[in-house]
């Protein structure tokens, strides 16, 4: 799991930046990018005013 970046919704306004615990956002290009060690948390993806940041499903383990 982790947060996925919509770069056509993303303005780059960094908000999200200033809100996550462990600082795995960057903004380049003048786009929100995702470093490794992303948590999951959630702080990014209610700060964001474009709705650009979303959490991943994880994907469905099968128990047969």
């Amino acid at each position: 799991m982790g947060v996925k970046i919509d770069l056509l919704k993303c303005v780059g306004c960094g908000a999200c930046t200033f809100v996550c615990p462990v600082g795995v956002l960057a903004v380049e290009d003048m786009k929100c990018r995702v470093k490794e060690g992303c948590i999951s948390c959630g702080e990014c993806v209610d700060v964001c005013q474009w709705r650009a940041i979303t959490l991943e499903d994880e994907p469905e383990r099968r128990t047969d």
